[in-house]
């Protein structure tokens, strides 16, 4: 009951901006997970943003869309957290993705892969899979062990394409 009241207060002191970033991505991180698993990855790699082959990318933001960007990420991975489905690293990207077109923020986002050294099977060719959201040099979501993963595959915000002088400019890393 403790660890509930503390939950509570904790969401009751939030800013008004978090608590409904809160609310929207833990309402449609549902529909994003119900995505993943029921249609082919070609259907939702359009949700992702623009694809641009498996290059490392970054984009150039300002110190305000920096600090916006950091605190989506938060508020998307503490919303993750409380899912009652799960809520892993491309669910949470996809879901920061959207708050941050929004806010036309530009992102990059990895999908990455490497060998499950814990989990091989006979052949030894068990894989996994993850996911990160890159605003600038900081990443927004899906931090955690990223750099074990190659990337085999980038997309961008639309915005950084479509107006490269409006949004940032790419930056080959």
């Amino acid at each position: 009951m403790n660890s509930l009241l503390r939950k509570c207060t904790t969401f009751l002191c939030m800013p008004g901006r978090e608590k409904c970033w809160f609310c929207l991505v833990w309402i449609i991180s549902g529909p994003i997970r119900a995505g993943l698993l029921l249609l082919p990855f070609r259907k939702m790699a359009p949700m992702l943003g623009e694809h641009c082959s498996n290059l490392q990318l970054a984009a150039v933001v300002g110190d305000t869309q920096r600090q916006r960007a950091w605190r989506i990420g938060r508020i998307t991975e503490l919303a993750a957290s409380y899912t009652p489905w799960q809520s892993k690293c491309l669910v949470q990207a996809c879901a920061a993705s959207i708050l941050l077109r929004y806010y036309r923020i530009p992102y990059v986002m990895h999908l990455g892969v490497a060998r499950d050294s814990e989990d091989t099977d006979t052949d030894g060719s068990a894989m996994k899979a993850h996911a990160w959201l890159s605003v600038g040099p900081r990443i927004v979501t899906g931090r955690d062990g990223h750099r074990a993963f190659t990337i085999v595959s980038t997309f961008v915000s639309p915005a950084l394409l479509n107006k490269p002088g409006d949004n940032g400019v790419l930056d080959a890393s």
